[in-house]
């Protein structure tokens, strides 16, 4: 009777255990609609709460991702933050549609550990598309063509002499505006432009000015990683024309793969952008280590992706 009593309780403290852990990490998706027509446009909410200072990764949802369910990704928005005690909530919403009528599921997300474990999981959104109604028992009518009346050049008369002398008019008024905009303004002298200093030049240097401030020495780790993501998104920005600096993390590894960006470079870029996001918004606090690896994978980033050499010369700063 005593054993089972112990048993009993061990299982009691175990589901307690399960439960108290499962809570720590949540991960919700809510759908405004569940059936729509064919090209009509839905939300899809998902929420994350985790606890703060943990590692994670946010699931990536692709225009490639959801084509495979048969859904289409219209767009996102931006992930908004907030902090309640020990938990950090992330929110951000989806705007998807189908150009298929049928019945669709939107898949389950995980929320993943830095060694992939499943932290936890939405469930997965079923969606009814249907096509719009109609009225087969109406009867099919012939459109009715237009009747062609010929003008007479009695009625054309008029709107072609009208239509002259507005012409007339308009050409006295450009060559009047032209003449006097002659007399008076001064004629100009074109200097030639100084060639726009390539990104990575600029990229680089800021680095430098950044690692000599020193600022994770005394204490500032987050105005460091902000200043040093605030580099790289504009060197991406002026190196492969995408617009970081409005972008979550998750978005710019995405167009860079679009861009051809090499597999290692991407992971080395992904886990400085991750660090500095987890620094900014989980008040994670990395190591000495962690910080001068950032700076060398920022540097190393730039070096290997930057244009080519030609014309560095003229583009180059004057060195003491």
């Amino acid at each position: 009777m005593e054993i089972r009593k112990t048993i009993r309780l061990i299982c009691i403290l175990l589901c307690c255990c399960l439960t108290i852990q499962a809570q720590e990490y949540k991960a919700t998706a809510v759908l405004d609609s569940n059936r729509i027509l064919i090209g009509d446009q839905i939300h899809v909410d998902f929420t994350y709460t985790v606890p703060q200072k943990s590692t994670y990764l946010l699931p990536n949802v692709t225009p490639d991702f959801l084509s495979q369910y048969g859904l289409d990704l219209i767009g996102k928005s931006a992930i908004d933050t907030t902090i309640n005690g020990n938990a950090v909530s992330y929110h951000q919403r989806w705007t998807i549609t189908a150009f298929d009528s049928g019945n669709f599921v939107f898949p389950a997300l995980p929320l993943l550990s830095p060694d992939s474990q499943i932290l936890a999981q939405s469930k997965a959104l079923a969606i009814e598309v249907n096509t719009v109604a109609v009225d087969t028992t109406a009867a099919i009518r012939d459109i009715k063509p237009y009747a062609k009346v010929p003008l007479t050049f009695k009625e054309i008369l008029p709107y072609l002499l009208i239509g002259l002398a507005a012409a007339a008019v308009i050409a006295l008024l450009v060559w009047y505006i032209v003449k006097h905009e002659r007399k008076q303004k001064p004629q100009k002298h074109f200097v030639k432009s100084k060639p726009k200093v390539k990104p990575h030049l600029t990229a680089l240097k800021d680095l430098e000015k950044l690692r000599l401030k020193k600022l994770w020495q005394n204490g500032q780790v987050k105005q460091y990683y902000s200043e040093l993501t605030d580099i790289v998104r504009t060197y991406i920005d002026g190196r492969f024309d995408i617009n970081a600096m409005e972008m979550i993390t998750s978005d710019i590894l995405h167009e860079l793969d679009t861009a051809g960006l090499p597999q290692a470079l991407r992971q080395e870029l992904e886990q400085t952008l991750n660090t500095a996001d987890l620094v900014k918004f989980a008040k994670m606090e990395p190591l000495p280590d962690d910080h001068d690896r950032c700076m060398k994978q920022a540097v190393d980033f730039v070096n290997q992706t930057k244009e080519s050499d030609e014309n560095n010369a003229h583009n180059e700063p004057d060195k003491k």
